[in-house]
């Protein structure tokens, strides 16, 4: 970047402008315009790609070295305000060439980051982001430290130009953070990262933190979590990407060219050569946060079709008769009654409290693997989609098709929308449980006719029903966050990581629905 000509009319270098009253002092301001100037590009980076701002520069410009007052205050002020509207998924989203291009530039916006004086959770993600960026930028130049085991003495080393107290010691209660390191060495793909939660734990561990995160000992302690946890992610989902093509190309073998993949969201007869494409062109999203439940669907669909590959594989070696292109019809006809005037036994049920307002959805269910429906039976009634029916209709397709062992996620499908359940999910199904698995029916419960109500409104433009199925979405929303603290509270972690994830997808559903309101 070239250098702006200050204003000659008062050319007074930041070192020599007079020290305000109780002020930082000349020394101090001229560190700050010598941090601004690094962190500048990265910040003009972020300006022009998110729209945030209008850079005081020209495009390739750098403020002058040695500035007037006004042109210090105004140059400030502009990154403080920059500061407040960059989100931690837009820094991801800068190219590598700029975010990592230069590596004083990414220390002084960590600086600035780490010196803010009222941090925000979003300013947390900030930092922790930035943190392990700059440690993998470092350990690039050191080759034979990413092939050992990374102790916390090797990221304090490096992380010592942004953080001068680091210290290699972890206080006790980042203790669970290696605990889930030791974990994702067991995992093999990212069904088990995903279904044991392992992303949440850290992420609430962080949540729990409060100021205690910004403590030098910690932000090492979660820096190496999170590169590790990165470094173990990377590994997982090569994998999931080379099992994928590994089944294709068996079933190409076998002579089998279309497979049933609508539990992943495409049709019921893929080409195998449309997967394989599928599967060579996976990019992982990157339009928001990794966080978000959003992303993770796009995980999940990854996951869906590997284990719709692998199921049409194992139902071929063990047949003799080819591959069916579309499941059994043994479906519940489209137009059938859902359930029976008294339900099933064993069948959960929503409480006396959780009577809503139905929401006039259509629904229509089918079985584990759905078919073709069938014609609409003389006098059936299926114009109102209510939870508790709704209920119903997941717990007959779960227990009709139980999941296989080990799979991680099953398929309902309501009037042509399929949702994905979590294994934990199933479980609440299937399994006698307690409150946790009640709260976690609801849930899925909520999401399924947010689900069907976004879909409805997407092909007729009939608002009706998703203007009940948000309403009634959000108020469960409030209902999952209480609970989830109450598990945290109570220290039980399995049943608070299970329905925060479940709540974060219901959330990035409400989310979408309200972005198709009128």
């Amino acid at each position: 970047m070239t250098e702006k000509t200050p204003d000659t009319t008062l050319q007074a270098p930041v070192a020599m402008i007079q020290q305000d009253a109780g002020g930082p002092s000349p020394q101090d301001l001229a560190a700050r315009w010598k941090e601004a100037r690094l962190a500048y590009p990265l910040y003009e980076a972020l300006a022009t790609e998110f729209h945030l701002a209008s850079p005081p520069y020209s495009p390739g410009e750098l403020p002058p070295a040695r500035p007037t007052r006004s042109t210090f205050d105004r140059d400030t002020k502009w990154l403080d305000a920059l500061d407040e509207k960059i989100m931690a998924f837009q820094l991801r989203q800068l190219p590598s060439e700029i975010l990592n291009g230069n590596k004083e530039s990414l220390r002084a916006l960590i600086r600035r980051q780490l010196r803010r004086p009222e941090k925000t959770h979003i300013d947390r993600d900030k930092i922790d982001l930035l943190l392990v960026q700059y440690f993998a930028l470092c350990t690039s130049e050191e080759e034979d430290l990413i092939h050992k085991d990374i102790r916390l003495a090797d990221v304090a080393r490096l992380l010592e130009p942004v953080l001068a107290e680091a210290d290699p010691t972890p206080p006790a209660w980042c203790a669970p953070l290696e605990e889930i390191l030791d974990k994702t060495k067991h995992c093999h793909s990212l069904r088990d990262l995903m279904e044991d939660g392992l992303v949440e734990q850290g992420r609430m561990l962080k949540d729990s933190a409060g100021p205690m995160f910004y403590d030098p000992a910690a932000l090492v302690a979660f820096c190496r979590f999170n590169f590790l946890l990165r470094l173990a992610f990377i590994r997982m989902l090569h994998a999931d990407l080379k099992a994928v093509a590994e089944a294709i190309e068996k079933l190409e073998t076998l002579g089998v060219k279309t497979v049933d993949c609508r539990g992943a969201g495409f049709s019921a007869a893929e080409t195998t050569a449309q997967l394989r494409f599928f599967g060579e062109n996976w990019r992982q999203p990157f339009q928001k946060d990794y966080t978000q439940s959003s992303v993770h669907r796009a995980f999940e669909q990854l996951l869906a079709v590997r284990t719709a590959l692998e199921e049409a594989l194992a139902r071929k070696s063990a047949s003799s008769q080819p591959v069916l292109e579309v499941a059994e019809k043994t479906v519940v006809a489209a137009g059938s009654p859902l359930v029976t005037t008294a339900p099933r036994q064993g069948a959960p049920k929503l409480g006396p409290d959780q009577a809503v307002q139905k929401a006039p959805t259509p629904l229509a269910a089918s079985t584990h693997e759905p078919a073709e429906p069938a014609s609409p039976a003389a006098g059936t009634d299926t114009s109102a989609a209510d939870p508790e029916t709704c209920m119903e209709a997941i717990w007959e397709q779960l227990i009709a098709a139980p999941p296989s062992r080990g799979r991680s996620m099953s398929t309902v499908v309501l009037q042509d929308t399929k949702v994905l359940l979590s294994s934990w999910e199933v479980a609440a199904f299937v399994s006698e449980g307690d409150q946790d698995a009640e709260d976690l029916r609801r849930a899925v419960v909520a999401r399924a006719l947010l689900a069907m109500a976004t879909d409805r409104r997407k092909r007729s433009g009939d608002e009706s029903a998703l203007r009940s199925a948000l309403t009634f979405a959000r108020t469960e929303v409030s209902y999952y966050q209480g609970r989830v603290e109450q598990s945290k509270k109570a220290k039980r972690t399995e049943a608070a990581v299970n329905l925060g994830i479940s709540t974060k997808r219901l959330l990035s559903f409400i989310e979408e629905a309200e972005g198709l309101q009128s």
